[in-house]
């Protein structure tokens, strides 16, 4: 790889993570359903229907679980192709990790559905045996399927509340339910600098491409890599010590206040209503 194309690349993905997320700030300013929500509401619905989805086992009401949140993307005016792709980016990456091995008879006995792999003989190690047969079981099978679908249900639900509220909003209503303090500030100072730390490495990168007119080889790279990883490193342990010198001379002793002014609405006794009857129809078809 060239170093003209290495830093191209680079400074391409650090523009994309800071334009996705201001771009998705767009959809939570849009006059949709779950826009108009009181947060705390939001955020203990949303709590709740995660938690549910949890406890589900037919794979049937998970996925209507997860028609609901398609159904709701739709009503809060986002878009369905960036909805799923964003949903289905992270599903497979978190999930396959889990779900391939258990798939595999050596790990989940069962009915053999299909042959992958015939050895010379079984082999054992400690307490593990693998088989000398390696199949696809039928329950290993389906238990990967439930838990991609419960998996996919739940980032789901995640994704639309960080896509429908803006996170100043989320987090002075994680403060007004009595969350933590140092959990809420943590969370907020971390989303507030996590992009001036993104411009501090775009800076760095754009620096020694505009000062380069040959290509170094690939161990100059390495070593160039690893160099600014350290310096990143020392100067947000810098910034963290001026920002919380600089919050303490402005007053700060250990509280934010919010701007933010929250009012339950009819719209959120509805809203609760609806996950209500929601929740007790699933509940109702997992019961059968």
């Amino acid at each position: 790889m060239s170093q003209t194309g290495f830093l191209d690349r680079t400074l391409l993905a650090v523009s994309r993570i800071a334009e996705q997320s201001l771009f998705s700030d767009i959809y939570s300013r849009k006059p949709g359903l779950l826009q108009r929500l009181d947060v705390r509401v939001k955020l203990i619905s949303f709590l709740c229907i995660i938690v549910l989805i949890s406890f589900l086992h037919i794979p049937q009401t998970v996925w209507m679980a997860y028609g609901f949140s398609l159904f709701l993307a739709v009503f809060s005016r986002i878009p369905m192709a960036f909805f799923i792709r964003r949903v289905w980016l992270f599903v497979p990456i978190f999930s396959s990790a889990v779900v391939l091995p258990a798939i595999f008879n050596f790990v989940t006995p069962g009915d053999p559905l299909w042959t992958v792999l015939t050895l010379p003989r079984s082999y054992t190690w400690l307490c593990y045996t693998i088989p000398a047969e390696i199949t696809v079981t039928r329950q290993g099978f389906q238990g990967g399927i439930m838990l991609v679908s419960r998996v996919a249900a739940s980032v789901s639900f995640a994704v639309l509340l960080t896509l429908t509220t803006r996170w100043s909003e989320i987090f002075s209503g994680l403060r007004s339910l009595c969350v933590p303090r140092i959990f809420v500030i943590t969370l907020s100072m971390t989303e507030r600098y996590l992009f001036v730390l993104l411009r501090l490495v775009q800076d760095m990168f754009r620096g020694r491409k505009s000062r380069t007119i040959k290509p170094f080889s690939p161990a100059v790279d390495r070593n160039w890599m690893a160099s600014r990883i350290g310096v990143s490193f020392k100067k947000s342990v810098e910034m963290s010590e001026d920002v919380y010198k600089a919050m303490l001379s402005r007053g700060f002793h250990g509280e934010f206040r919010s701007v933010n002014r929250f009012r339950v609405t009819i719209y959120d006794y509805l809203w609760m209503a609806t996950i209500i009857g929601a929740g007790a129809v699933l509940i109702r078809l997992e019961r059968g």
